[in-house]
């Protein structure tokens, strides 16, 4: 049997499973058919054209010579809006993690300006009551030698 025989069978079988099913879609003899199957008659011109009609997933390559697989493979086309609405949702969330990063930084500038000037504001304090420490010491002292004149 022909190969193209073959691959008329290979479909009959496929999407029908009998011949007189087959010659019905097809919209032609049984007789037909079964000296198609039969390998007794090429398919003409004629049936490969209602083959193609009739069930349009077949692959009209692979029906007349061979090349590829019985069913079209469909080609799935790129959704670009779809890509594009993606990539602006990214954007958008890209500039909303920048401008919430931006404002943490700013607050911890501001905490750390103001962790210097407590520091600073330590040391002054440190320092007066180093100050007043010393100089309660002195009057201290001039206070026991103003007693001791006094006792005098």
């Amino acid at each position: 049997m022909d190969e193209l025989n073959k691959r008329v069978c290979e479909i009959m079988e496929r999407f029908c499973g009998s011949k007189s099913i087959f010659a019905t879609e097809l919209g032609v003899g049984l007789p037909v058919i079964t000296h198609i199957s039969s390998g007794r008659n090429k398919p003409g011109v004629d049936i490969l054209q209602k083959i193609l009609h009739t069930y349009p997933t077949i692959d009209a390559t692979w029906l007349m010579i061979g090349k590829g697989e019985m069913i079209k493979v469909e080609k799935t086309s790129l959704n670009i809006d779809n890509e594009i609405n993606n990539i602006k949702n990214l954007a958008q969330q890209l500039e909303q993690f920048k401008e919430n990063t931006d404002s943490v930084i700013s607050y911890h500038k501001l905490f750390m300006d103001e962790l210097r000037h407590f520091t600073e504001l330590d040391n002054i304090l440190l320092n007066t009551q180093v100050g007043m420490s010393e100089i309660q010491q002195k009057m201290d002292e001039e206070l026991a030698k103003l007693k001791v004149k006094v006792d005098k």
